[in-house]
């Protein structure tokens, strides 16, 4: 379940670096769109809400991916931020999840950000990476370039998948179950539902075998031994 946001909050202090922000200094986010937040750990969940619900974001915050992705995947356009590092799900393959949906702006935020991470990240289609800990001030400024981002974003209804759905759903249309395909692509089974339910999320499959035959339909094979 999601965190609910607090209401009726005092502003919090738009002090530090200033960059980022309009000629007024306006820490104020335009709510075209609400923010959706991903986080695994509680204290930095709320932190993080309370700086942009002072801010005027309606925030949806959620710690469990899985119900993140469900959430993203019925909303309207808008600006996701998402930790890198949540256990159990590898962070550029819930990134890629996001981004795959083709109608959101993501921002990557964690305190493990090299190079690397960095270029494979606005590979996946990432439109900002932060380092933890962010100022408020960048935080926000994130925030509404995302959202400048989803004002001029062209959105697609062509299904698309991610390199990791592609190989779940070889393997689901193999017979495999959520242990087999975990141990065949060395992920846990975690992280294999996760995709699993995306998949029935895009397909709009109510279950396995409905799941199987639309992969089927789409042209999903088994992999090649």
């Amino acid at each position: 379940m999601p965190i609910q946001p607090t209401k009726e909050r005092e502003p919090l202090s738009s002090a530090g670096d200033p960059e980022g922000l309009d000629g007024a200094g306006s820490t104020e986010i335009p709510m075209a769109q609400d923010v959706l937040l991903i986080d695994d750990d509680p204290a930095l969940l709320r932190m993080t809400s309370l700086i942009l619900e002072s801010s005027g974001a309606q925030v949806a915050a959620f710690s469990d991916p899985l119900a993140a992705l469900m959430w993203a995947s019925d909303a309207e356009p808008t600006c996701i931020i998402v930790d890198l590092k949540i256990p159990g799900i590898e962070g550029l393959d819930l990134v890629s999840a996001f981004c795959a949906l083709q109608r959101h702006a993501v921002i990557l935020l964690s305190a493990y950000v090299d190079v690397l991470t960095t270029v494979d990240a606005m590979r996946l289609g990432v439109d900002n990476v932060l380092q933890k800990p962010v100022s408020e001030a960048v935080l926000l400024a994130a925030v509404r370039r995302g959202h400048d981002v989803l004002a001029s974003m062209v959105t697609s209804d062509v299904l698309t998948f991610t390199r990791r759905e592609r190989q779940v759903a070889e393997r689901i249309v193999s017979g495999l179950t959520t242990k087999q395909v975990a141990q065949e692509l060395n992920l846990s089974p975690r992280t294999v539902d996760f995709f699993r339910a995306s998949l029935l999320r895009k397909t709009q499959s109510p279950n396995t075998a409905a799941l199987v035959a639309a992969l089927s339909r789409i042209g999903f094979l088994p992999p090649s031994t």
